[in-house]
């Protein structure tokens, strides 16, 4: 029976409001395919080395400044 209802239920986007695949919404995605790769190419990231330990990865680029001064304040 949930064969059934999953060949013809669909997944309503959050963004656009377009119908996408139940498949998809079963996996927990709550957008489209359109609006996801918007959304995902909305945050840039970048790993940098610490000094003297481990990498980090950076969402916000203000972080990044005076990251590897081997702790010390950026000014």
């Amino acid at each position: 029976m949930d064969e059934l209802l999953d060949q013809h239920a669909v997944g309503i986007c959050l963004q656009c409001g377009d119908d996408f695949q139940w498949a998809r919404f079963k996996l927990g995605y709550k957008v489209c395919k359109l609006c996801g790769d918007k959304l995902a190419h909305k945050v840039r990231r970048c790993i940098v080395p610490m000094h003297k330990s481990n990498y980090v990865m950076l969402t916000d680029m203000a972080d990044l400044k005076g990251i590897n001064n081997k702790g010390g304040l950026h000014r």
